[in-house]
């Protein structure tokens, strides 16, 4: 009796987390920075902050960076002038400019919809956290992978196993407000056993209110490519 109304309760808490990330998935607009970090290597990507407005190009902005992506088609600011990002040809040693890392981006809100699923099994905090419903579980191996995938050559090589966690918060309006992702990859390569831990954080923020303006030569590049 006892394990069977336990999974009734993770069942009900898995629901109610579901009707947020279907609400949330939902926001015609909103702005949302993502943090990604890996416990080995050198170079660690940037923050990367955009914002989203329905039927308008992904607006985004790294460092310096700052760029607008539609349908795969990534345009750049290089000085004052508007450039398309393009991709080296195969054996081809290019230097890409920073907006390169605005290719792995995914919409955010595409990846909330049905985030329910992304958990073994999903618990609610017994206290809130700055006004906000925090629930937390351990992801399943699938989850854990994708979920802090980078699309990387090097990652597909490794033939890495995957676990780890995630928290969400949901504020007061049902809406998912931050995401964090620990994972644990182990794995083999040529040269030997790799393991590290990969961390991914979402935050988002002007949910409902947030604005994209697409400057005239940044529109034209984007829209060459339709």
């Amino acid at each position: 009796m006892i394990l069977i109304a336990m999974a009734s309760m993770f069942a009900l808490q898995s629901d109610e987390l579901a009707e947020a990330a279907k609400k949330s998935a939902a926001m015609e607009s909103y702005a949302f920075k993502i943090e990604s970090k890996a416990s080995k290597g050198k170079n660690q990507p940037g923050a990367i902050e955009g914002r989203y407005q329905k039927d308008q190009p992904l607006a985004l902005k790294s460092g310096s960076a700052e760029g607008f992506k539609k349908a795969g088609a990534i345009v750049y600011k290089d000085g004052e002038e508007w450039k398309r990002l393009e991709k080296a040809q195969k054996g081809e040693k290019k230097q890409q400019p920073a907006a390169a890392a605005f290719a792995s981006v995914k919409f955010p809100h595409e990846e909330l919809e049905g985030f329910e699923k992304n958990f073994e099994k999903v618990e609610k905090a017994a206290e809130k956290d700055k006004d906000c419903t925090v629930w937390s579980g351990p992801l399943t191996p699938s989850a854990a992978r994708t979920l802090v995938s980078t699309g990387s050559k090097a990652e597909g090589k490794s033939n890495g196993t995957y676990s780890g966690t995630a928290k969400v918060w949901v504020n007061d309006q049902g809406l998912i407000v931050r995401i964090e992702i620990a994972s644990h990859m182990k794995g083999e390569t040529k040269k030997g056993p790799v393991e590290t831990d990969l961390t991914k954080t979402v935050q988002f923020s002007e949910q409902g209110a947030a604005k994209v303006e697409v400057p005239e030569g940044a529109a034209k590049l984007l829209n060459s490519q339709s």
